[in-house]
């Protein structure tokens, strides 16, 4: 079996919804809760990659290696450092990181 790719997320919650971000193929969600942003990203993560494999070789390698430009990347890895030194909960107001297999 190959090796896997781990892809990097992160969710961020708001008042009244929470956003959801994968910084490796740059793709963003938004709902209600938590829960619902976590399985939209996932989601959206596996209907990306199944439709970027469909595609010529070069698109698809264009595709599958599209990253959050690296000052997006710096702003989300000071935030859920700073996140995580206060202590705030992922269920709340709050931000949270997660990596997930690549599917591909």
């Amino acid at each position: 079996m190959a090796n896997s790719v781990i892809l990097s997320c992160v969710v961020r919650g708001h008042t009244d919804h929470w956003e959801g971000f994968c910084l490796d193929l740059d793709l963003a969600v938004q709902g209600r809760t938590y829960d619902q942003v976590r399985d939209g990203l996932l989601k959206a993560i596996n209907g990306y990659i199944d439709a970027a494999l469909l595609e010529d070789e070069q698109t698809r390698n264009e595709l599958l290696n599209r990253r959050a430009p690296l000052r997006v990347r710096l702003y989300w890895a000071l935030q859920l450092f700073w996140a995580t030194i206060s202590g705030r909960s992922p269920k709340s107001d709050s931000i949270t990181g997660f990596a997930v297999a690549c599917p591909a």
